[in-house]
């Protein structure tokens, strides 16, 4: 078997320091895994005319005659009024009872 000259040696002797080095590391423990907390959030109400249920007039009279004598383009529009105001009304209600349950009365559903 040949010699080993100094360059052969100092190659060697190089890696087997760095794999002992590497052994001897220090290695920082494992963080413990951080469980996240539910923070409770009181969310301001708004103010109280705004915490007011939707205000549902009375529409207007079911006497035939009457219906009969408003145009039709005229009762078209009064129909696509009356359900844009229940669509909004509606939409109140839901918004204040989001806020505080039960407040609103919502038409077609049961009370508890």
């Amino acid at each position: 078997m040949p010699k080993p000259n100094a360059a052969t040696l100092s190659i060697v002797s190089g890696l087997l320091l760095l794999t002992a080095l590497q052994a001897c590391a220090h290695r920082p423990a494992d963080l413990p895994a951080t469980v996240p907390v539910a923070v409770a959030i009181e969310r301001p109400l708004p103010p109280a005319e705004l915490m007011a249920c939707a205000d549902r007039p009375a529409g207007l009279p079911e006497d035939a005659s009457l219906i009969a004598q408003i145009p039709t383009a005229i009762r078209a529009g009064i129909i696509r009024m009356a359900r844009a105001f229940r669509a909004n009304a509606e939409g109140k209600d839901r918004l204040v009872n989001w806020l505080a349950a039960d407040s609103c009365l919502v038409p077609g559903k049961a009370v508890r």
